[in-house]
């Protein structure tokens, strides 16, 4: 998931954050082109003025990480990320939200693979360990590496309450479309619809339909994400 805000309000977006009570571990990092800044602008995203934050986040946890962000106006939108003229991977679409004064571009380019790079990474902790950021070193899914977020806006936290990692994804042992549904149902309870208004919206109607077909018990998905 990639959450995309100015700069300046990077600050109080982490003070938001930090409250929310999530169930398992997440993973993040902020992409920091210093790079080809010219033709990422020329593109039409001011990257300079903009922070990037790429969460690795369980799908029963984004409707809680949004919700305070879409009550005061983060809107969801897809962004297409492509490489820059001196970089090579694939392009992708990604699931975003934005803050209401960040940039709506539809696509931004980068000068690095944003699933491939060493950075700064960031851990939240789950709710069923202490507050404050979990230390990482001694958890299997992650390796220690370094080195890209040098700079933190106005923000006075740095290595010493920060682990610096790269994220080895979990594997994923659900279906495709298992995981579309789970998928569609976090980003409609992130938009702010209860269980009825999802289960009424097209989209979960359209892959609620395929998943049944395919013998996906779609209603126990539902329950079991709002419970």
């Amino acid at each position: 998931m990639v959450l995309i805000m100015p700069r300046s309000y990077r600050p109080e977006y982490e003070q938001v954050v930090e409250s929310v009570q999530n169930n398992e571990v997440i993973f993040s990092t902020y992409l920091r082109p210093r790079s080809e800044l010219e033709e990422i602008e020329e593109n039409g995203f001011n990257a300079s003025g903009h922070s990037i934050h790429l969460i690795d986040i369980a799908t029963k946890d984004l409707g809680i990480w949004m919700k305070p962000l879409v009550s005061i106006g983060w809107a969801r939108l897809e962004v297409t990320i492509s490489p820059t003229s001196n970089a090579d991977f694939l392009e992708s679409s990604w699931s975003c939200f934005r803050h209401p004064e960040a940039s709506d571009s539809p696509s931004i380019l980068l000068p690095f693979d944003p699933l491939d790079f060493q950075g700064k990474c960031y851990t939240f902790s789950s709710n069923v360990e202490d507050e404050g950021d979990m230390p990482v070193e001694n958890d299997p899914q992650v390796v220690i590496d370094s080195n890209e977020d040098k700079e933190i806006l106005d923000s006075p936290k740095d290595e010493d309450e920060f682990s610096v990692v790269e994220v080895v994804a979990e594997e994923n042992t659900e279906s495709p479309l298992m995981v579309e549904v789970r998928q569609t149902i976090e980003m409609l309870r992130a938009d702010g619809l209860d269980m009825t208004g999802i289960m009424e919206h097209a989209k979960f109607l359209d892959v609620s339909e395929r998943a049944s077909a395919a013998g996906i018990d779609v209603w126990t998905m539902v329950v079991g994400i709002f419970q």
